[in-house]
């Protein structure tokens, strides 16, 4: 049985890895012991989109450096201590005995993976499977996040989401309109989600519009009215505006939560445009980006003394300097995507516990130059300094 040392690199710029992975098998031969899985910051989630395209690359049928020798039989892949049983009869995949669709494979192994950093006991890993193999990836992010649908209203296209419910082992209901609820298989929802989520165009539902959606979940064409209310409901859902609410609810929560470490400046009472934070080591304030990027919408800036000269020209004690905010300082998020208030209230948890952000985010080091707890400011100063 051949053996490969799995490497998964952290989301971080630390260049370091998590806990190694062995993943073994008689029918895998590696092209080295040791293997590396990046994360990918395309998706949603980058450590494990990363181990998914690293299983699908391992999985594959061509003749490539990692490929698998696909005899008619089924054969075995220890993922740590798990033992996991894949079979391939014609185009059909297996695991554990069950056909599976090759993506719910990949995910399912990914997720295992992932569980076997931590977790030796191959009893807990496979009730991690089972976990995993009960929904798909699709299915779980929309009941967590709400399913993404778009359709076009006088050549205008429209991203909004939909409201789902599982409502059985095998089914789910999505929310169309004012309290109109239909079903969906699962696994309509999933390749449904292959085109709304993913963007493949290969779909039964690509181009999806809302007449076909309504008769697909109920059962039958809507009237005229039934369609126009679907229509000024779904307007009312659109997904940027309930992504940026819900981010912003959670920024108020979190600035009322921790009110004696956060100050949060809003405009209109909407828009937050800066955030001063009482980290445990140092003093902090983040604000809106006016160039915004996809990974990078907020810019983050440091309370440090500026180095000032005496009449020598010698350095002052950093006693006797003005203080001000250094920066901005490039901290970017792991993956594309996340609204303002998103980035705003992830930085706040990171530079809340500033003293293991420090050392795990490489940009920051080159901007302190005082000692911990040197100097910090209320929330009066710190509105009061000047950036540089």
């Amino acid at each position: 049985m051949e053996s490969t040392i799995l490497k998964i690199k952290k989301p971080d710029d630390s260049r370091q890895y998590f806990k190694d992975v062995v993943i073994s098998s008689e029918n895998i031969r590696w092209h080295n012991s040791e293997q590396t899985a990046s994360f990918n910051r395309n998706q949603k989630d980058p450590v494990h989109s990363g181990l998914v395209d690293w299983w699908r690359t391992v999985l594959s049928r061509k003749d490539y450096r990692n490929r698998v020798i696909w005899n008619k039989g089924t054969f075995l892949v220890y993922v740590g201590s798990l033992p996991v049983a894949l079979e391939l009869k014609g185009n059909r995949y297996y695991l554990n005995g069950k056909g599976e669709a090759l993506s719910t494979i990949t995910n399912a192994l990914a997720r295992v993976t992932f569980t076997a950093i931590r977790e030796v006991d191959s009893v807990k890993l496979m009730k991690s499977l089972m976990t995993v193999l009960s929904l798909s990836e699709r299915t779980k992010y929309c009941l967590e996040n709400r399913m993404p649908y778009h359709f076009f209203d006088n050549f205008n296209k429209i991203e909004v989401r939909l409201a789902v419910q599982q409502i059985s082992d095998k089914e789910c209901a999505i929310e169309i309109s004012d309290g109109v609820w239909g079903t969906i298989k699962n696994r309509d929802l999933d390749n449904m989600c292959k085109f709304f989520i993913d963007n493949k165009r290969k779909s039964k539902f690509a181009y999806f519009g809302i007449k076909k959606l309504y008769t697909f979940v109920i059962g039958r064409e809507p009237t005229e009215n039934e369609l126009h209310l679907m229509r000024e409901f779904l307007k009312q859902n659109r997904q940027q505006d309930i992504v940026e609410e819900r981010a912003i609810q959670l920024l108020t929560e979190m600035a009322e939560q921790y009110s004696e470490r956060l100050h949060l400046v809003m405009e209109d009472g909407r828009n937050p445009t800066a955030l001063y934070i009482k980290g445990k080591h140092y003093d902090w304030l983040i604000t809106d980006n006016q160039f915004k990027s996809e990974i990078q919408k907020v810019s983050t800036y440091i309370s440090q003394p500026k180095m000032e000269l005496d009449e020598d020209e010698n350095p002052l004690p950093i006693a006797l300097c003005n203080w001000v905010w250094k920066g901005p300082i490039c901290i970017d998020n792991m993956s594309k995507g996340s609204s303002l208030g998103d980035q705003f209230a992830a930085r706040a948890m990171a530079l809340l516990n500033d003293n293991m952000t420090i050392r795990i985010v490489n940009t920051i080091k080159r901007y302190i130059v005082s000692e911990p707890n040197k100097n910090r400011k209320d929330f009066n100063e710190m509105r009061g300094m000047r950036r540089e």
